[in-house]
C-alpha cells in the first residue's frame, strides 16, 4: 500500500492511535501503539474502505483516492478481518460513518480538561539517540 506520510499521520492522529471499530453497540478502542522490548511499535492496520485490488472487499475500479486519508480506516487486526469478511454489512457508507463517529469521539476526548499526554518510556534512550 502506497500511503503518503501526511495521510498516514493524519489517519493515526485523528483516530487517536486506536481501533475505529464501532458497530452494533460494540466499540473496540484498542490502543494500536505499544512498547515491545522498549520500542514503540504500531500494531494496527491501515485499512482501505474501498478495496485496493479486485479481490479485496468493496473494490471499485478507477477510484483515485484509494490511498488517501479519506479512504483509510485504522483498525486492530481482529476488526480489520471482520469488516473485510462481510462487505455487505460493512459497506463503504457504513465504514465512513464508523470512522466519523470514532474520530469525533477522539476529538471530544482530547478536549477534556483532564487530558494527560501519555508517559513515554525510555526518555533517556531517546535523548541519547538524538545527540
Amino acid at each position: 500500500m502506497n500511503i503518503q506520510d501526511r495521510d498516514r499521520k493524519y489517519l493515526w492522529t485523528r483516530a487517536g492511535s486506536k481501533c475505529s471499530y464501532d458497530h452494533g453497540g460494540q466499540k473496540c478502542n484498542a490502543k494500536l501503539l505499544t512498547y515491545v522490548n522498549g520500542r514503540l511499535t504500531a500494531t494496527g492496520d491501515e485499512c482501505c474502505i474501498v478495496g485496493e485490488t479486485l479481490k479485496d472487499a468493496r473494490y471499485k475500479d478507477a477510484f483515485p483516492e484509494r490511498f488517501t486519508y479519506y479512504n483509510l480506516l485504522l483498525m486492530c487486526k481482529e476488526h480489520h478481518k471482520l469488516i473485510d469478511s462481510d462487505p455487505n454489512t460493512y459497506n463503504v457508507k457504513m465504514l465512513h460513518e464508523m470512522k466519523d463517529r470514532h474520530e469525533a469521539a477522539v476529538e471530544q476526548e482530547t478536549k477534556k480538561d483532564n487530558y494527560t499526554p501519555p508517559v513515554r518510556a525510555n526518555d533517556d534512550e531517546i535523548v541519547k539517540a538524538v545527540k
